[in-house]
């Protein structure tokens, strides 16, 4: 005796077709795609929000930059206006085109909300520099700045 032949439960049988999609998938799959574009979008505006919540000013010296020590301050507020202070700083600087090494420097706080680091830079052309603060509490926020057409030594 011959088994009888199995067919899934969504093929149309009596015109060889498959059937559209269960409604219970279609409404998991769109409950997973919202989820994650929920997902992505809070860590965005997380981030976003973070980098509104002080402010930024950097002064470069010599100017123009030179190849070798230039000294950067930052001087960082709140929206408010207030110093911050006792932060942590790192500054990392990276030229603007891929394949060379990276150089770093730890500022120091040479008055309330004003801190100072010495970076060597390696060579002539754009760098961007990429500012680490940790406040107290273990709270961090990131800062961006360019610098545009250090010089060869003089």
């Amino acid at each position: 005796m011959k088994k009888p032949l199995r067919v899934p439960a969504r093929y149309d049988t009596r015109r060889s077709r498959l059937l559209p999609p269960d409604p219970v998938f279609l409404k998991l799959s769109l409950l997973i795609a919202l989820c994650v574009c929920f997902v992505f979008t809070d860590d965005c505006t997380r981030r976003r929000h973070r980098f509104e919540e002080l402010k930024f000013t950097e002064e470069i010296s010599p100017q123009p930059p030179r190849v070798g020590p230039v000294t950067l301050t930052l001087r960082i507020t709140d929206l408010a206006g207030t110093p911050v202070t006792g932060a942590q700083v790192t500054m990392e600087g990276e030229m603007t085109h891929a394949g060379m090494v990276p150089v770093f420097a730890d500022a120091n706080e040479i008055e309330p909300g004003r801190y100072q680091a010495i970076m060597k830079l390696s060579m002539t052309g754009d760098w961007r520099v990429n500012v680490h603060v940790t406040r107290s509490g273990g709270h961090k926020e990131d800062y961006e700045f360019d610098i545009k057409g250090v010089e060869p030594a003089g």
